[in-house]
């Protein structure tokens, strides 16, 4: 079974990443459960990858959170191996399209034995998933 290994960085937050380890097996579903886990966001929302690396790039390289596909989209729940992923190549990730939090991921590596969904490493302190509109409200009325 082969597998891959992901380097994702919060594209507006440098030096905030992750290196992530799947198998081939797995699905980009996996990945963006990964991700979330990775970077600390609990709620759900939608989310698609771009597999021209390119945020909100061509529809034809999106494969986006498949409970709420329009007519053309293309399903999430695909399985890595499907996808001719190869070294180097980079894939733009949008998690809520509301607060649109950025990823940008790059394939570090193909691996002959593809593990369980793991975080391998962690850089950085992800900023939370939503602000503290309280403090925000209090030391802006001081």
């Amino acid at each position: 079974m082969s597998g891959y290994v992901f380097e994702a960085e919060l594209y507006d937050y440098p030096g905030i990443g992750a290196r992530l380890a799947l198998a081939g097996s797995d699905t980009l579903v996996s990945l963006h459960e990964l991700l979330r886990e990775a970077f600390g966001w609990e709620d759900p929302h939608l989310y698609s990858f771009w597999l021209d690396g390119e945020f909100w790039g061509n529809p034809t390289t999106e494969y986006t959170s498949p409970d709420e596909l329009e007519p053309g989209q293309r399903s999430a729940e695909v399985a890595l191996e499907r996808l001719d992923l190869r070294p180097g190549q980079q894939i733009a990730y949008i998690f809520d399209f509301g607060d649109s939090w950025h990823v940008l991921l790059s394939v570090a590596e193909l691996v002959v034995e593809g593990p369980p969904p793991t975080i391998v490493e962690r850089r950085g302190d992800p900023p939370p998933q939503y602000p503290d509109f309280e403090e925000d409200e209090l030391g802006g009325s001081e």
